[in-house]
């Protein structure tokens, strides 16, 4: 089922997959400059989804 999500401010905003979210599905929007890297870098998570989200992370802070 389709979302839009409406952004208005810059920074990265972590999705993820209610069902699969333990096993690493995950996604990182960037918009603009992610200027809340370090907070989002901050936030605990699961299993393989820390995994994935600090590779995304990471892509982000370089510009990736």
């Amino acid at each position: 089922k389709p979302v839009t999500v409406k952004i208005d401010k810059e920074g990265v905003y972590g999705v993820k997959c209610a069902p699969h979210y333990g096993m690493g599905m995950v996604a990182l929007i960037v918009a603009g400059k992610p200027v809340n890297l370090e907070q989002a870098k901050a936030v605990k998570q699961p299993g393989k989804a820390k995994g994935v989200f600090d590779e995304l992370l990471m892509k982000a802070a370089a510009g990736n």
